[in-house]
C-alpha cells in the first residue's frame, strides 16, 4: 500500500506527470489487483456507502471492472492483474493497533444504526461509509469470474505483489511493459517508473506516473536512502519510526537519513528510545528491510526465489553510491523468519492460478486465525460460540478440517503447526486449533476412498454440470456416511432439491440451511433475547417469531440483483443473522478449495491441467448472500398485514385479500428498485420456504431434529401459508 506522506508530496511537488491512455496502446500493463480493487471501493462513484449494512458484496462492482476492461482493450492495452499470496511474517505488534482500528469500526456501526434507527438516514449512511470490513479476498471469485468470462490474464504472487509485477517487467520476454500499483513498489532498488492512478470512466482515460529518479534528485537521496526513508515513514508491512511520526514526517525523515547517512544508523540512533524499544523497531526495520531487498517472486520456471535472482541488474539511476545487485551469496539464510517456511513450489503454483485463495495457506503459514467482528459488531453470545465452537475450533469443524487436508499432505513440520484462533472477543493466549488431531485427520482421510473410474465421473459431471470434488465436500462434511450411504442430513437435501424448479438454484442456499440446522442457530428465537431493529413489526410474539424465522430463511438465498448500490430499508436483525451464513459460506468455500489442492497433491487428479481457476469457479459458495432477500420479504408481509387493518391474512379466500396483495406486491416494486423483478422474487423466496419445510418434515421423520423446531416450523408454516402471493 501507499507510503505515508508520500502521495501528498508527488502532489506537491508536481512530480505526478498526466497523459492520456493512448500513450499505452498496444503495450501490457500490469496492475496490482489488490490496490486497484482498493482504489474502487474506496472511492466515489463505485463506493457502496451501505455495505456494512447489508452484507454481502458490492452490488455495482462488476459493471465497473467490466468497463475498465473494456476501456483498456479500446485502446489495445492488455491488462495482466497481480493478486497478493501469502503473509510475510510480522514481529511489531500490530494488535494493539488493529484493535485501535476494530473499535472505531464498531462505534461507527453501532452509531450509524442509532441514527438510522432515529430516522436520520443521511447521518446514518455518513456513518457507514467505509466501515464494511472488506477484505481483498471477498472479491476474488467476483473479479476472477469476470477475468475468466474476458480472458483477462491474472497471477496470485507468493507474497507481495508489487515483487512479482517486477519480476513480469524485467523478465526477458518483458510480460509487462508498465506497472500501476501503489508507491511502496517505489522502494525496490531499479525501479525507474510507476503509474499511480488510471482514470478509465472519464471520456478521455488517462494515466498518472511518476519517475523515481525526478525524486531521488529533488530530495538528494540514493537508492538505498530512499528505501530506508519509505520504512522509517511506514507503510503496509512496516510501522511508522516513533520519532518522526508527525505530519512533518516526510522532511524530518529524510533530513534524518540525511545525517546519519543512512537508515541503519538513524535507527541505531533512537534504539533506546521507550517508544522504539516498545515495538522492537531495529528488529522490524531489518526485516522489513529484508523483506523489500529479497522479496519472493514465482518464477516462469515454477519455483519460487528471492527477486535479485531472478533476471538481470536493475539499473541504478546513475547514482555513484548505489550498492551492487544481491547475488546468491549476499541472500539471507534465513528467509523463513521473513516470510513463512517455505511451502512446496507446487502450491505456490496452484496458488498462482486460481485454484484457491490464500487464507487456509495464512493460516497455517502464520499460525493464526484471526477472527474480527462481523458487520453486527458480534455482540451475541450465539455468534461468538458459533464462529469460535463450530466454524473454529471444532475438531470436525471447517476451518480445523482444512488445515488438516493441507497438513497431512505436505512436510511433517506443518502437521505439527500450531496454530490458534484470535478472536475479537477473547484477550490472552489461546488453545490451538486441532488440526492434527486423530478425529480431523480420520475425516480428512475419508477423501481417499472416493476413487471412481473417469467414465462414470465424466458422465455424472455431464448430468450435473458439477465438479466431482462436490462428492468429496459431502463426505468430509459429514453428509455421507463412512459406508458412503446419506446420512439423514444428505437424504433431507435429496429429499428437497428434488421439489425445487432446476432454474430456483437453491443448491447451495439449501446446504447452508441444514448446516446452520445442525449447528443449532437456524430457529425463530430473538439473539441473546434482544429484539434488534428491522424485525417482524405486526402480531404477537408468537406470530413475530413466525415472521422472524420466515425472514431468516429466505435471506440465504441470493436476490437477483440490478448493477446498482443498495437503497432499500435496512434490517438490522437480518444482519445479525447474515453473520452466521457469511461466516458459514466462507469456510464452507475454504474447505472445498483445499479439498481440491488435497486431491492434486495426493496425485488424485490429473496434474497437468490449464482448468485449475475453472476448477474453483465451479465448486459451491461462490458468493455472499446480503440481507436482501429477508428485507423483501418482510416489506411485503408489512405491507400486507398494514392494508390488511394492521392484522395477519388468516383466509386467502376472505373479501380484499386478492387486492391487499397485489398492493403489497406493488409496494415492493416501488421501495426494491435495484432489484430485477421483484414480484418473481418474492414468490421465489417463498418457493425456497416450501423447500426448506419438506427437508426439516424429513429431518422430523428420522427423528434427526428436536421436536421444539419441527414444531416452529410448521407453527411458521401455517401462519405464512394464507399470507403468500
Amino acid at each position: 500500500m501507499p507510503v505515508k506522506h508520500l502521495d501528498n508530496y508527488l502532489a506537491e511537488r508536481k512530480h505526478l506527470q498526466t497523459h492520456p491512455l493512448s500513450v499505452l496502446s498496444d503495450s501490457r500493463l500490469g496492475i496490482d489487483a489488490s490496490f486497484y480493487l482498493t482504489q474502487l471501493t474506496d472511492n466515489p462513484p463505485s463506493r457502496e456507502p451501505l455495505l456494512a449494512a447489508t452484507g454481502g458484496l458490492p452490488l455495482a462492482l462488476t459493471q465497473r471492472i467490466e468497463s475498465d476492461l473494456r476501456a483498456l482493450e479500446k485502446l489495445r492495452i492488455k491488462p495482466v492483474f497481480v493478486f497478493p499470496g501469502l503473509v510475510p511474517n510480522r514481529r511489531w505488534k500490530q494488535n494493539q493497533h488493529q484493535q485501535y482500528e476494530q473499535n472505531d469500526a464498531m462505534r461507527d456501526r453501532r452509531e450509524a444504526w442509532a441514527k438510522y434507527e432515529a430516522g436520520q438516514e443521511d447521518a446514518a449512511t455518513r456513518l457507514f461509509e467505509g466501515r464494511s470490513g472488506l477484505q481483498q479476498w471477498d472479491l476474488w471469485k467476483m473479479v476472477l469470474r469476470i477475468f475468466r468470462h474476458r480472458n483477462v490474464e491474472f497471477i496470485v504472487a507468493p507474497y507481495v505483489a508489487w515483487a512479482q509485477l517486477l519480476y513480469l517487467q524485467r523478465h526477458p520476454k518483458a510480460y509487462i511493459h508498465a506497472v500501476f500499483g501503489p508507491t511502496d513498489t517505489l522502494l525496490y532498488p531499479g525501479v525507474e517508473k510507476l503509474i499511480t492512478s488510471l482514470d478509465l470512466a472519464s471520456n478521455s482515460p488517462s494515466f498518472t506516473h511518476v519517475s523515481k529518479r525526478t525524486v531521488l534528485n529533488d530530495l538528494g537521496l540514493s537508492e538505498d536512502q530512499f528505501l530506508d526513508v519509505g520504512i522509517l515513514l511506514g507503510f503496509d508491512h512496516s510501522p511508522p519510526f516513533p520519532p518522526t511520526l508527525h505530519d512533518q514526517a516526510l522532511k524530518a525523515t529524510v533530513d534524518m537519513v540525511k545525517y546519519y547517512k543512512s537508515g541503519h544508523a538513524a535507527v541505531s540512533a533512537f534504539a533506546d528510545q521507550a517508544q522504539v524499544k516498545q515495538i522492537q523497531y531495529p528488529d522490524q526495520y531489518a526485516r522489513t528491510r529484508s523483506m523489500i531487498k529479497y522479496s519472493l517472486v514465482l518464477s516462469s520456471d515454477g519455483v519460487v526465489i528471492p527477486l535479485p535472482l531472478s533476471g538481470p541488474n536493475p539499473p541504478s539511476h546513475g547514482h555513484p553510491n548505489h550498492h551492487h545487485h544481491p547475488t546468491a551469496a549476499d541472500i539471507p539464510s534465513d528467509l523463513h523468519e521473513i516470510f513463512t517456511h517455505r511451502l512446496p513450489d507446487e502450491i505456490y503454483f496452484y496458488l498462482s492460478r486460481g485454484l484457491m485463495g490464500p487464507q487456509a495457506l495464512v493460516w497455517l503459514t502464520t499460525g493464526m486465525i484471526n477472527e474480527n467482528p462481523p458487520l453486527d459488531n458480534g455482540e451475541t453470545t450465539e455468534y461468538r460460540r458459533f464462529v469460535k465452537e463450530v466454524i473454529t475450533d471444532g475438531q470436525t469443524g471447517p476451518r480445523a478440517t482444512s488445515l488438516a487436508l493441507i497438513s497431512s499432505v505436505t512436510h511433517s513440520f506443518w502437521s505439527k503447526r500450531n496454530v490458534s484462533g484470535h478472536f475479537w472477543f477473547e484477550q490472552g493466549p489461546q488453545k490451538p486449533t486441532l488440526h492434527n488431531s486423530q478425529q480431523t485427520l480420520q475425516l480428512a482421510e475419508r477423501v481417499v476412498s472416493w476413487h471412481v473410474p473417469y467414465a462414470i465421473v465424466e458422465e455424472e459431471l455431464r448430468r450435473q454440470n458439477r465438479l466431482y470434488s462436490d462428492r468429496w465436500w459431502f463426505d468430509v462434511d459429514r453428509f455421507l456416511l463412512n459406508s458412503h450411504t446419506h446420512s439423514p442430513l444428505a437424504r433431507a437435501m435429496y429429499v428437497a432439491i428434488r421439489t425445487a424448479r432446476v432454474n430456483d438454484k437453491f443448491q447451495d442456499s439449501l446446504y447452508l440451511f441444514l448446516e446452520l440446522v445442525r449447528a443449532g442457530v437456524m430457529h425463530g428465537h430473538l439473539w441473546s433475547g434482544r429484539a434488534f431493529s428491522g424485525g417482524p413489526s405486526f402480531g404477537t410474539d408468537d406470530e413475530k417469531s413466525c415472521m422472524l424465522l420466515v425472514m431468516r430463511v429466505l435471506s440465504i438465498v441470493p436476490l437477483n440483483f440490478k448493477p446498482q448500490p443498495w437503497s432499500a430499508p435496512l434490517s438490522r436483525e437480518l444482519l445479525v443473522f447474515n453473520s452466521f451464513v457469511r461466516s458459514l459460506t466462507r469456510a464452507l468455500r475454504t474447505l472445498l478449495e483445499v479439498t481440491s489442492l488435497n486431491m492434486l497433491l495426493r496425485h488424485d487428479a490429473r496434474q497437468s491441467r490449464d482448468d485449475l481457476l475453472d476448477i474453483n469457479l465451479s465448486l459451491p459458495f461462490q458468493s455472499e448472500v446480503n440481507t436482501g432477500f429477508g428485507v423483501l420479504a418482510k416489506v411485503y408481509l408489512d405491507a400486507l398485514t398494514h392494508i390488511n387493518n394492521r392484522q395477519r391474512v388468516r383466509d386467502p379466500n376472505a373479501e380484499g385479500v386478492k387486492e391487499a396483495k397485489a398492493m403489497a406486491l406493488e409496494i415492493c416494486e416501488e421501495t426494491f428498485p435495484g432489484v430485477k423483478y421483484p414480484k418473481q422474487e418474492v414468490e421465489r423466496g417463498f418457493r425456497f420456504w416450501d423447500v426448506t419445510l419438506t427437508a426439516m418434515r424429513q429431518l422430523h421423520s428420522e427423528g434427526a431434529v428436536l421436536r421444539e423446531l419441527i414444531d416452529q416450523f410448521e407453527a411458521a408454516e401455517a401462519w405464512l401459508a394464507p399470507m403468500r402471493p
